[in-house]
Parts: C-alpha cells; sequence; structure tokens
C-alpha cells in the first residue's frame, strides 16, 4: 500500500466547492430514495477523469480515512478461534476454512456470504489459500484487479491488530493503474445526506494528492451510485452542469439518460 503523497498548494475547497457537492449529494440520494439499492449493492463512488494516465504499468494502491466508516458490517476468515474481537465496532463474524468448506461449498452460497457483509478481512497465515475457496464470487478472473469484496489481508498474530483494523474500517481504497477513470467509494446510500457531503470533500483532497501533477491532470469529477448517472462536481476550466435540470426520475432506463450519462462522464 502505497503512502499518501505530501499536501498540494491548491484544495479541494476551491476546485469543488462544498454547496456544489452538497447539491451533487442531494440529487443523488433523492433519486434513490425513488429506486433503493440492494443493501449489497448501495455504495457511492467518486469518479475521477484523468487528463493524462499513469503509463508506468505499476498498480498503485492508496488508503485513506474518511470521516464517516462504510462498513456497518464486518468478517474476518481465520483457523484462530480465539482470536478476540471484543475492541472492534462492528463486532464482527469468525469464519475458518473448514467453516468455509462445509457452510459455503457452492457459488451460490458464497455470493450469498460476499452480500452478507460490507467487508472482510483475512489473517494473512491463511490469505493465499483463500482464493481456490471463495472464487469468483470475491475475487475478480482478470490479473490485477479487484473486486470489492476481495478480503484485505491483516496479520492477526499482531497485538496491535485491532488497530490495523480500525484504520481498514475507517478508510477508503483508490487504485491507480491505466486508464482516464478512476473511481474511489465514498459512501452509501444509507448514509445521511451531511455524512455523505464530509466524505466526499475529505476523499477529493486526499484522491487529488495520489494524482501525478495533481489538480493539472484532473479533467472532471463526478459522483454516482452503481445504478444512477454520473453527476458533477467539478470540471476543468470551470464549467458546470446545472443539476437542477437533471431529472435522474423520468431519465431511468430511456435514451435520454444515456446520452446525459455520456455527457455528464465526458465522452
Amino acid at each position: 500500500m502505497s503512502p499518501l503523497p505530501p499536501e498540494p498548494a491548491a484544495s479541494a475547497s476551491s476546485a469543488a466547492p462544498l454547496e456544489t457537492i452538497d447539491r451533487a449529494v442531494g440529487a443523488l440520494l433523492r433519486w434513490h430514495r425513488r429506486h433503493p439499492a440492494p443493501p449489497s449493492d448501495n455504495f457511492i463512488y467518486l469518479i475521477l477523469s484523468l487528463v493524462t494516465t499513469p503509463h508506468n504499468g505499476r498498480l498503485l494502491s492508496f488508503r485513506f480515512p474518511l470521516p464517516h466508516s462504510l462498513f456497518s458490517s464486518i468478517c474476518i476468515f481465520t483457523n484462530n478461534p480465539q482470536i478476540q474481537t471484543q475492541p472492534l465496532d462492528p463486532s464482527p463474524t469468525i469464519l475458518s476454512l473448514a467453516d468455509l468448506r462445509s457452510l459455503y461449498s457452492s457459488r451460490e452460497s458464497l455470493v450469498d456470504l460476499s452480500n452478507s457483509f460490507d467487508l472482510f478481512l483475512a489473517d494473512r497465515k491463511i490469505a493465499a489459500r483463500l482464493p481456490s475457496l471463495l472464487g469468483d464470487a470475491f475475487y475478480s478472473k482478470k490479473k490485477k484487479k479487484r473486486r470489492s469484496k476481495e478480503p484485505v489481508p491483516i496479520n492477526l498474530s499482531s497485538p496491535v491488530w485491532p488497530d490495523k483494523a480500525r484504520e481498514i474500517l475507517g478508510s477508503t481504497r483508490l487504485e491507480m493503474e491505466g486508464g482516464h477513470c478512476k473511481g474511489v467509494r465514498v459512501g452509501r446510500v444509507s448514509m445521511e445526506r451531511k455524512q455523505v457531503v464530509e466524505n466526499v470533500a475529505a476523499a477529493i483532497e486526499a484522491a487529488v494528492r495520489c494524482v501525478p501533477k495533481k489538480w493539472h491532470n484532473i479533467r472532471s469529477i463526478h459522483i454516482k451510485s452503481t445504478e444512477s448517472v454520473a453527476l458533477p462536481i467539478y470540471k476543468e476550466g470551470g464549467e458546470e452542469d446545472e443539476l437542477d435540470e437533471v431529472d435522474l426520475e423520468e431519465e431511468k432506463g430511456s435514451k435520454k439518460r444515456k446520452v446525459l450519462a455520456e455527457k455528464l462522464e465526458g465522452k
């Protein structure tokens, strides 16, 4: 996991004002009140569109904190049944390799398991054995591509492992590789509007620090869920789309919605 670069001279508060973030978040949450998302797929994503892409071919992963945790349930894979989990909130469910083999032997059961928890951690001692047991319900078949439910390895033998777990619970991850668009989870549609706004503002500050050339390399910033169109927060040159004209209700499933989505994505 790569450390965050130093603070840039420019700040997200000037490039992406809180008022703009609040309007975009409000529009997105209003749409989701009419179109509830499945509990397992209600993340809100920050989408960065870059002017130029990283060309070094390396996958860089950055983890940075958010004011409000994205996770309300956690599962830990470990063969140590005596692990002390009292310091963690939420209290985790513990599953061993034997549990996985006996209780989750089919793909359907593994999909159900994946949908049952927001976050999975795995003891480093057994992490290498999990892909064959969990399959594509947790791991992507594409090399270097992660899935959101892929267990995060953690050293459960360390006496300070709960501190590391709390750090993961209170953070999100941005991966930098090739391609112009970068997505990072910043909220849940079940969260309060103020919490999402604060998370988005913090994520913009941290994510831009991870981008080569910082703000000079940011073409646009949007937020979206899996089902919604992308709503603009920042656009290079200072131009803004008028959110009040975006009728998400009318656009759902229509050709007009597709055209609008392409416009907001900068295609």
